[in-house]
């Protein structure tokens, strides 16, 4: 899963993308005149992959790996932000940072801090982008338009519909894609197409804080997913040593770490599930959308497994530890169960695939 972490200048971004991914990035920039982005990876927290690792002790244990990429941001000086454009590519979704602390150092682009008014802005700015995006298009199929080349009239249609529902500053999250237009439009990477979770950056108290209400309540009501963080403060417990972390969030009365809370609405907001593969050899988990059936998940592992696919050996979970852990009893049980190629995969089930090519 690939999350690209985007804001205004001084938004907090590359705090806050420090804070889930533990490096230090220089969180002073902007002075720059150069855009630059930063790229971390991160294994998926899971307890249930530690658990199993503890019966199997197998000799190797893979999480999942969820990427943060810090997309380049700078103010130009006809007062629009502009974006690291090249690292969007292969992104499932944006986190889009907010500003709602006060700072007399950090001073905001856009004068006084108003959450409301900056992801109103931001969303009109990915907007703007797929609007240029596609009017770029179209001029380079002009040409094969008028000599009517059937895919290029097919396409032109398309981007003709795209630019009117743009220009009624609408998402093309919103617009009704069919089948052919995701295929023809899939490496076109919309901003405004992606979805988009909202991070409010709040100050460390009440009193360096702005009233970010509005924001909520308008993002509440066009079910808009959001969390609120304090990002200074997630990237100095980032920063800490293991055994110090528990005791500073107790402390500051922090139920659980930012990416622990980013990562749980991700996967839902993007619709993800996670398996697993066991053995002495490797534990490991593995990312499929919700809905995958056994086939398609037997491929994330292997193509063989998806060309030669016979049946899937699946065992929930919790199954396997209300059995303390012994497959046997499972068995016993009838808890242990054979599926075809279209079995809707479940979040927490234990796979044996069998397969023949």
């Amino acid at each position: 899963m690939k999350v690209g972490i985007i804001g205004l200048p001084q938004s907090g971004k590359t705090t806050i993308f420090n804070a889930l991914t533990n490096l230090q990035m220089d969180v002073k920039g902007y002075a720059q005149k150069n855009i630059e982005s930063h790229m971390g990876t991160v294994k998926v927290p899971d307890g249930r992959v530690d658990y199993l690792a503890s019966v199997y002790k197998p000799k190797k244990i893979s999480f999942v790996d969820m990427t943060f990429i810090d997309i380049g941001c700078k103010k130009n000086d006809d007062g629009r932000s502009e974006f690291d454009m090249t690292v969007l590519r292969g992104l499932d979704m944006l986190a889009v940072v907010v500003r709602a602390f006060v700072s007399d150092s950090v001073v905001h682009p856009m004068g006084d801090p108003d959450p409301l008014r900056d992801v109103q802005y931001l969303k009109s700015e990915f907007i703007l982008e797929d609007l240029s995006l596609v009017e770029n298009r179209m001029a380079r199929l002009e040409k094969d338009v008028k000599r009517k080349l059937k895919e290029a009239v097919k396409e032109m249609e398309y981007l003709t519909a795209f630019q009117k529902h743009l220009e009624a500053e609408q998402p093309l999250s919103t617009y009704p894609f069919d089948d052919d237009a995701h295929k023809l439009f899939r490496g076109f990477q919309f901003l405004s197409q992606k979805p988009i979770m909202v991070a409010l950056n709040t100050g460390e108290d009440e009193t360096d804080t702005v009233d970010y209400k509005s924001a909520v309540d308008n993002l509440a009501d066009s079910d808009g997913a959001y969390i609120t963080l304090c990002g200074k403060l997630e990237m100095e417990i980032a920063q800490l040593p293991d055994e110090d972390k528990t005791l500073f969030l107790e402390e500051l009365n922090i139920p659980e770490p930012a990416l622990d809370r980013f990562i749980r609405m991700s996967y839902k907001l993007l619709n993800r599930i996670v398996f697993f593969t066991v053995g002495p050899d490797e534990v490991k988990a593995w990312e499929i959308r919700k809905g995958t059936c056994a086939k398609d998940a037997g491929g994330k592992i292997h193509t063989d497994i998806a060309r030669g696919f016979i049946r899937a050996e699946v065992l929930a979970y919790d199954d396997f530890v209300d059995c303390e852990n012994s497959y046997q009893v499972a068995r016993s049980r009838g808890l242990v169960r054979l599926e075809g190629k279209q079995y809707p995969v479940r979040d927490g089930d234990i796979i044996e695939f069998r397969f023949n090519v």
